[in-house]
C-alpha cells in the first residue's frame, strides 16, 4: 500500500472458492449493534498489528483505519491527499521535501502526533534490517539504504529531520516524483513513542494509533475499530465501527452477505448454489502473480541454467485461459507507452540444452534436484508441470513441498528453495513498483538476485522521465524475464461484494485499497471532508 501505495503488497489470495471447512467463530462480533457499522468478511489468518512487521494486502487495509501517514489515498484515484500533514512543499529540484503537520493531529489517547515520532518511526524501521519486509522503500531517502545495510551507524545520516513538532523535511538522493504516492504506504506511518519498541501491538490495552479508529478488540474472531474521537477529521468520519470477521469458509462469508450479516466481502466467494451477481464487483488489479527461481546458490546463480528451466516449460498449458482471469508472460501489467519486455513465451527445447551444455552441465547432467515450496491451490498444478517438464527434460527429481499461508512468507526465502510463487500488488501504478522488489539490496528481492547491470538500469531510470524511462524500466524487466528469474503467470483481478447502492466512499480500484474514514451509509448526511461519488 501502498508499499507502496498501496502499499506493495502480496495476497495469499485475490479470489478465493473454498470448500466446506470448521466452523467460524463469529460469536464475540456477531452480537454488535448494526446501526453505524460496517462489517468485512476477510480471510482467516495471523494479522499483524504493528505497521513495522505487516506484510499482506489484509494488513494494509485495516492499516487505512488505525494508522495514517503524512498522506493518505483518495479513495477514487488513489492519488495521495493531505493526512497528518496538511501541506508540503517540494524544493531543491525535487530532492527536499517539507511537510507541515497538522496542530490538531492526534493519537487515539489524546497525545498530539508530532515531527519527530516520524522521523524516530522511520528509523526504528531501518534498525529492523531485513525484518523489516518494506525496509527497502525508503531506499531513495538519503543515507536510508546504508543504514539499514549497517554501512552507518548514525541515524543523524538519514535524511529525515524533524524542524520542529510540526514541521519535518525529507531529503532525497534525487529527484523521486512518486515519493508523495509511496508516502500513503503504511510503513511510512508514525508510531507513538509508548508503543515503537513493543512488537505486539495486537492488544487494545497496549496499541496507540493515530488513525480515524482505534482498535476495540482483536482475537481469535476477528477485529473490531471504533470511531477515534481524537482524529483530526474525527467528524467527517460516518461510521461509529468497522468489524473484520474472520472466515475459513467462503460459503459461510457469502451466505452472510446476502443475508445482510455482512457488508463487503473481500473476495471469499462461493460462487455455487443461487448466486446474485448484482452485489459482486470485479475490477482489474495493478497486480501479477509470478513464480521465481532464487538466484542465490549455485548452479541457479548462473541465468543460462534458469533460462534452460524456463524454456522446457509448456506456457501454453501453464498459462492456460481456462485457468486465469487474465494469463500473462510479463511481469509489469500494461502501461500505456511502457514497451513491451523481451519475454519467454513458449518452449525451445534445442536452446535450453545448448545453454546448459555451456554452462557446464550437457542435457543437464550434474544439475542437483530442484526444490519448488508452494502455498497450494494452483500452484499445485504448475508445480506438477514444472517437475514432469523437468524429468522429462533433464532427469531431475524435482521435489515439491506445500507450506500453507501465512508460515509460507517466512519461508519463502529459504536458501534450499529453487521455485517458489509469489502475487504482487503495485504500491502505485508505475512499473517501479514491480521493477525496484529485485535490485541488489531489496528487503523484498525473494529471488535472491544480484545482478550489477539490473541495479544499474534502474538507477538510470530513475534519473529519467517520461518515454526514456520507461524504454530503461522495460530494458530492465527483459533482463528479469529473459534471464528466467521471473516467471510470470497472470494478473489478478479483485472480486468483492458490496452493495454500492447502500455505501458510498468505496470505489474500486486497480490497488484494491479502501480507506475506512471514507465509507459511509447512502442517505446519511454527508460530514464535512467525505468523499461522494
Amino acid at each position: 500500500m501502498q508499499t507502496t501505495r498501496l502499499t506493495v503488497i502480496l495476497l495469499s489470495a485475490v479470489f478465493t472458492v473454498v470448500a466446506h471447512a470448521q466452523p467460524d467463530q463469529r460469536s464475540d462480533l456477531s452480537s454488535t449493534p448494526r446501526s453505524a457499522t460496517f462489517r468485512v468478511a476477510v480471510e482467516d489468518s495471523d494479522f499483524e498489528m504493528n505497521p513495522l512487521y505487516a506484510f499482506v494486502a489484509t494488513e494494509a487495509q485495516i492499516f487505512t483505519g488505525l494508522y495514517e501517514g503524512l498522506v493518505g489515498y483518495n479513495p477514487l484515484t488513489l492519488s495521495p491527499i493531505p493526512g497528518v500533514a496538511r501541506r508540503w512543499e517540494v524544493l531543491e529540484d525535487g530532492t527536499l521535501y517539507r511537510f507541515y503537520l497538522r496542530p490538531d493531529a492526534r493519537y487515539d489517547n489524546g497525545d498530539r502526533v508530532r515531527a519527530e515520532h516520524f522521523r524516530d518511526t522511520w528509523i526504528a524501521l531501518l534498525s529492523l534490517g531485513d525484518d523489516a519486509a518494506y525496509g527497502s522503500l525508503f531506499d531513495d531517502v538519503v543515507g536510508a539504504r546504508d543504514f539499514r545495510r549497517g554501512r552507518i551507524s548514525d541515524p543523524d545520516e538519514v535524511g529525515v529531520r524533524a524542524v520542529d513538532d510540526l514541521t519535518l523535511e525529507v531529503t532525497l538522493r534525487r529527484r523521486t516524483p512518486h515519493f508523495a504516492e509511496l508516502l500513503a504506504h503504511h510503513s511510512f506511518g508514525p508510531l507513538h513513542p509508548d508503543v515503537r519498541n513493543i512488537r505486539d501491538l495486537s492488544d487494545p490495552d497496549i496499541h496507540v494509533g493515530n488513525g480515524p479508529f482505534r482498535l476495540a478488540a482483536f482475537d481469535a474472531s476477528g477485529i473490531v475499530m471504533d470511531r477515534n474521537e481524537h482524529y483530526w477529521a474525527s467528524e467527517s468520519v460516518s461510521m461509529d465501527r468497522i468489524v473484520y470477521e474472520r472466515f475459513a469458509d467462503a460459503r459461510n462469508a457469502t451466505d452472510l452477505f446476502f443475508n445482510g450479516e455482512i457488508d463487503w466481502n473481500t473476495g471469499l466467494i462461493a460462487f455455487d448454489g443461487d448466486f446474485d451477481s448484482s452485489d459482486l464487483v470485479v475490477n482489474p488489479l495493478f497486480a501479477t502473480t509470478f513464480y521465481y527461481i532464487r538466484a542465490e546458490q549455485e548452479p541457479w546463480n548462473d541465468e543460462r541454467v534458469r533460462r534452460a528451466l524456463a524454456l522446457v516449460l509448456p506456457w501454453d498449458e501453464i498459462r492456460s485461459q481456462d485457468v486465469y482471469f487474465t494469463p500473462t508472460s510479463r511481469l509489469v501489467p500494461e502501461i500505456p507507452g511502457y514497451p513491451a519486455p523481451e519475454m519467454i513465451t513458449e518452449r525451445d527445447l534445442d536452446e535450453a540444452m545448448d545453454l546448459l551444455a555451456d554452462a557446464g552441465y550437457p542435457d543437464g547432467s550434474g544439475l542437483p534436484d530442484p526444490l519448488i515450496r508452494i502455498p497450494g491451490g494452483d500452484s499445485e498444478r504448475v508445480a506438477g508441470i514444472m517437475r514432469e517438464s523437468w524429468n522429462t527434460a533433464f532427469g531431475l527429481d524435482t521435489q515439491i513441498e506445500t507450506v500453507r499461508y501465512p508460515e509460507y512468507f517466512a519461508r519463502a526465502s529459504d536458501p534450499e528453495v529453487t521455485v517458489g510463487i509469489l502475487s504482487w500488488i503495485g504500491d502505485f501504478t508505475d512499473p517501479v513498483t514491480f521493477l525496484k522488489l529485485w535490485i541488489s539490496e531489496s528487503t523484498l528481492n525473494e529471488a535472491g538476485l544480484v545482478s550489477e547491470r539490473y541495479d544499474i538500469l534502474i538507477e538510470e531510470a530513475s534519473a529519467l522521465e517520461g518515454a526514456p524511462r520507461f524504454a530503461r524500466m522495460a530494458e530492465a524487466e527483459s533482463l528479469l524475464l529473459s534471464s528466467g528469474t521471473i516467471l510470470p503467470v497472470s494478473h489478478a483481478a479483485a472480486f468483492n461484494l458490496i452493495n454500492l447502492e447502500s455505501f458510498e466512499g468505496w470505489f474500486p480500484n486497480p490497488l484494491d485499497i479502501h480507506p475506512v474514514r471514507f465509507l459511509r451509509r447512502t442517505g446519511d448526511e454527508p460530514a464535512p471532508g467525505v468523499v461522494l461519488r
